[in-house]
């Protein structure tokens, strides 16, 4: 059996993609890795590769703030109901 040797730069790429989002099965599909090398690299890299873009880190507010409002409505329902 061969082994690909990949560069530090494409493994922290693969890293960066998977921690924006994408999963370890479909990177590994789309690049031809296994997903045990793919997770190996996320152990090693991921301490290095904690920025979050600032498009990220406003998506994330503005889905916790919808979260918010729902579970306050669910408040207010719950309470609607258990008093019936």
């Amino acid at each position: 059996m061969t082994y690909k040797k990949y560069d530090e730069q494409f493994k922290k790429r693969i890293v960066k993609l998977h921690i924006e989002g994408k999963s370890v099965p479909d990177l590994g599909a789309e690049y031809g890795i296994s997903p045990t090398s793919i997770y190996t690299w996320v152990k090693i890299y991921s301490n290095i590769e904690t920025t979050i873009s600032p498009k990220k880190l406003n998506e994330i507010s503005r889905e916790n703030i919808r979260l918010k409002k729902e579970v306050e409505i669910l408040k207010q329902a719950m309470s609607i109901m258990s008093s019936k």
